[in-house]
């Protein structure tokens, strides 16, 4: 089978087009058919740092949409020709192939009116917004959130589920992502490059402030918003950790969390793996009912795929990229 393999943690140039042997499942895992994948910038950033796991060359690649090919002894509740997607175990990786093995814990079921396309620009950006939005803010109707790097993945996955909470949301992202993000309800939109986003939010919240902000960008950014938030808010950091810049207010009585979706295989309990499938099928539900938008940019063809994390680290996509087998 065709994949791409990464020779040594040396950055996109390591990474090549190989042909390998096709894998086999094991008694509690499923092979699928890979037919998309998403591009995310933990791929790069991973040709660059490596995982202490790797065995090189290593196939690498997380976010896939496919077809149940086989199954292991084991598995009851997949069958054959079944169409799923899913996060793969960053230890092991595996999806910038044209065939994966995986347990299932993590595996959702692909709804019909779902694309692949679609599917495998949920997962690392989508879960992670989930994560946010849901399990650590609990966002209630009507509280005031901001998110920086909303032109992103994980950041216009986050404006639409907060929306769908009933929120009030402020999206800071460049000018060229501002109409898809209106498109998606959002209260108001700020330029990151030209506003001064301070100005705007006390504008905006009448010098209310913030219930909450996401900050999707760096902790640079975290630690300046943190000054925008009322007292008893929180923060909810996706692209950095806090210790690495210290927050501005540190007398709010703020709640501070960290969204680490790649550390669930090797630090979560089977229910919080569990839980990786049970986002997927809630939000792959709510784009068949049509109201979340997978924010589909560009797609590549397999033997595109490093061409697409080239322009991915370049930053000049808006939503979502993703590649697509024949």
């Amino acid at each position: 089978m065709k994949a791409w393999t990464l020779t040594e943690p040396n950055g996109l140039d390591s990474l090549q087009l190989t042909r390998t042997t096709r894998p086999k499942p094991g008694a509690e895992e499923i092979c699928i058919k890979v037919a998309a994948m998403g591009l995310n910038p933990i791929d790069y950033k991973l040709a660059d740092w490596g995982y202490a796991t790797w065995h090189y060359p290593q196939i690498v690649g997380m976010d896939i949409a496919g077809t149940v090919e086989s199954v292991g002894g084991k598995v009851r509740q997949f069958k054959p020709g079944d169409r799923v997607f899913t996060f793969l175990d960053p230890r092991h990786c595996g999806g910038f192939a044209e065939y994966v093995c995986c347990k299932t814990g993590a595996v959702s079921r692909l709804p019909e009116r779902v694309s692949v396309e679609q599917a495998a620009a949920l997962p690392s950006a989508g879960y992670s917004a989930w994560l946010a939005v849901y399990d650590k803010l609990r966002l209630k109707p009507g509280q005031r959130v901001a998110i920086t790097g909303a032109g992103g993945g994980v950041g216009g996955f986050a404006a639409q589920l907060a929306k769908l909470a009933g929120a009030t949301v402020y999206a800071i992202a460049a000018e060229r992502h501002h109409a898809r993000l209106l498109s998606y309800g959002v209260d108001a939109v700020i330029d990151s490059d030209n506003d001064n986003v301070a100005m705007k939010i006390i504008e905006f919240t009448e010098d209310k402030l913030l219930h909450a902000v996401i900050d999707c960008v760096s902790a640079r950014s975290g630690s300046i918003m943190s000054a925008l938030i009322r007292f008893n808010g929180q923060i909810v950091m996706v692209a950095d950790q806090f210790n690495q810049v210290p927050l501005l207010a540190t007398t709010k009585a703020l709640s501070m969390h960290e969204v680490a979706l790649h550390g669930t295989y090797a630090h979560g309990a089977p229910e919080d793996i569990h839980h990786l499938s049970d986002m997927g099928n809630s939000m792959s539900n709510l784009i068949a009912e049509g109201k979340l938008d997978p924010m589909i940019d560009k797609l590549f063809s397999f033997e595109q795929l490093k061409e697409g994390l080239v322009l991915l680290h370049r930053q000049q996509h808006s939503g979502k990229l993703v590649v697509v087998l024949d």
